[in-house]
């Protein structure tokens, strides 16, 4: 037997087993017969040998027996003490092949042997450490206890959700951008209309030379503070959609929601749009002349001053707006006036109006309507047309609807939040990752032709379901959204991937559902006990080490995975190539 002997099997319970070590067996590394071992530690891994099998057991736990038991004699001796380990087996190595799980038991006294690196390395990547496999794997670190290479299996990865969690400073946009980064600088790989990758990106991390270079990533740097940004250009028949426009305004379910399908049921904002808009107006206009409610008076008086009305900015319809307004404080005590002596055959809709001007028109002489049919009141729409009005300035700085357009026709498209007001930072996410889910569903829905992956980074800024100052049914839709696409996207082929400092603000059931996991240092107690709660494969070794873990160093779990790993990310030194969260360097901006 060529296998460094280090102690004997003491004791077992299951799958947990003591080990007597030998004298001499806390060296931190040995070599023997030509071989390199690392020493036994806390995490590491060490076989058991019984008959043809080679039992793999992972350290958990180190003391030392008291031989004696005398508590009256509590004098220290040399031989009094030994050393023993705790291991929980993982596996087997079989004809000089690792298998996960449990294949066979161990026996009193069986030899306790320590495994050289070309054994971890097999344990590492579950036995796919050959060079046959280059071709799926690109490596991104090294283990933090062996200091073994580690790759990532990305046949296994990227076809899940995954979740990346850190402090800040812990390495977790190193991470995201390291296996992004490796993913598409595969040569061997061809992503051309076979997949799709849209990032976040809420603080401006990604929009320089990160990820991926050339003609295949398109950045898109949105702006609500000027006309400077770029546009967001979307389909036309995609945004006129009673649920995308649902979204982005904040539309309640039980009134407005109904009011705002009804509308989009009857019209489209195609080229007939304004002459179906001009014929009711003129109708209601009538309408509200012949049989007046406090309502509909108040209404077309609001509509008269509206900026989307030909003629309104340079007060044609003031002195209607007048009477209007009269006929709204003192009813029946004035005299009635004659409509027709004002210039209503003029009143029209501007033609050429941006999108949410089109929708604002079409909302206020919709509403003009029902209010004269009796079936809604002002007071239940009117919130949303005021907050359709603040929405629009932002809106048509940073959106731009267009006929037959494809979104997402990049490999990758970054879209970058940073010069964005906090209501564009909420819809802007949540209309794309509706939009992008939707249609991807439709076209995958009998065969998965194409895969899209939407990555946002800090999360927490959509997914939190803790958000105090928003709206509760706004909160609720939006996680209903995101938590309809991890537990569905699946199947069809879609996969998110999220990162935050902040675990424990992101809704549970988004947690809980996610398939794979890269975890920094954390140290508030609310994101370790969701950690504790939300992820099965996390051993209880492995968490307790998550507040300790330095700087870089992450552990990587899940269920492409077969056992927890603590991972050494590789820094990425081009400053170019890493993401723009460096720390400042006050030596450099504050020296003389």
């Amino acid at each position: 037997m060529n296998d460094l002997v280090v102690g004997k099997v003491l004791e077992i319970e299951g799958t947990k087993v003591n080990v007597l070590m030998e004298e001499n067996s806390n060296m931190f590394t040995y070599f023997y017969n030509g071989l390199k071992y690392r020493g036994i530690a806390i995490n590491s891994f060490i076989g058991i040998i019984r008959g043809p099998y080679k039992i793999v057991g992972q350290v958990v736990k180190e003391f030392l027996r008291d031989v004696y038991s005398d508590s009256q004699d509590m004098h220290y001796k040399k031989n009094r003490f030994e050393r023993v380990i705790e291991i929980k087996i993982i596996g087997t190595f079989i004809n000089n092949a690792f298998i996960a799980g449990i294949r066979a038991y161990p026996l009193i006294y069986n030899d306790v042997v320590l495994l050289n690196e070309d054994e971890i390395l097999n344990i590492i990547t579950n036995g796919k450490n050959d060079k046959k496999y280059d071709n799926q794997n690109y490596r991104i670190g090294q283990t933090l206890i062996d200091e073994i290479e580690f790759k990532l299996d990305w046949s296994l990865v990227f076809n899940t959700h995954i979740g990346i969690f850190g402090n800040t400073g812990s390495g977790k946009s190193n991470t995201l951008t390291k296996i992004y980064t490796g993913l598409f600088n595969k040569n061997n790989l061809d992503f051309k209309g076979k997949s799709n990758f849209l990032l976040l990106d809420f603080n401006g991390e990604y929009i320089g030379a990160q990820l991926l270079n050339g003609s295949e990533k398109e950045i898109i740097s949105l702006n609500t503070r000027n006309d400077n940004g770029d546009k967001l250009i979307i389909d036309q028949k995609v945004i006129w959609d009673k649920d995308i426009l649902s979204i982005l305004l904040s539309a309640t379910e039980k009134t407005q929601k109904p009011f705002l399908s009804w509308i989009i049921d009857r019209i489209s904002i195609n080229n007939q749009f304004e002459s179906i808009v001009n014929e009711i107006l003129a109708l209601e206009i009538n309408k509200t002349y012949t049989r007046p409610s406090h309502d509909s008076v108040k209404s077309l008086a609001t509509i008269l001053s509206q900026d989307f009305i030909e003629g309104s900015e340079e007060g044609r319809y003031e002195s209607l707006q007048g009477e209007l307004k009269r006929k709204l404080d003192y009813g029946n005590e004035i005299a009635p006036f004659d409509i027709n002596e004002y210039p209503i055959s003029d009143m029209k809709v501007k033609s050429g109006l941006p999108f949410l001007s089109k929708l604002r028109a079409a909302m206020h002489i919709f509403l003009l309507q029902e209010l004269n049919n009796g079936h809604y009141r002002l007071d239940d729409i009117q919130p949303m047309l005021s907050r359709l009005k603040s929405l629009e300035k932002s809106f048509d700085r940073i959106i731009e609807i267009e006929d037959n357009y494809n979104t997402f026709e990049s490999l990758l498209t970054i879209i970058s939040l940073r010069n964005c007001n906090q209501d564009i930072k909420k819809i802007v996410p949540l209309l794309l990752a509706k939009m992008s889910y939707e249609l991807h569903k439709i076209a995958n829905e009998d065969n998965i032709n194409k895969t899209f992956h939407l990555i946002v980074d800090e999360a927490h800024n959509i997914l939190s379901d803790s958000a105090k100052a928003e709206n509760k049914g706004w909160q609720d839709y939006r996680l209903e959204v995101f938590e309809e696409i991890i537990k569905e996207g699946r199947k069809f082929g879609y996969f998110l991937t999220i990162a935050s400092q902040r675990p424990a603000d992101i809704s549970p059931t988004i947690m809980s559902q996610l398939h794979n996991y890269f975890i920094h240092r954390l140290v508030n107690d609310n994101d370790l006990r969701l950690i504790e709660f939300s992820i099965s494969t996390l051993d209880k070794v492995s968490r307790q080490n998550i507040p300790n873990l330095s700087s870089g160093c992450c552990i990587i779990t899940g269920t492409s995975f077969e056992l927890p790993l603590t991972v050494k990310i590789d820094y990425i030194d081009c400053k170019s190539h890493r993401p723009n969260s460096d720390n400042v360097d006050l030596i450099e901006l504050w020296k003389q």
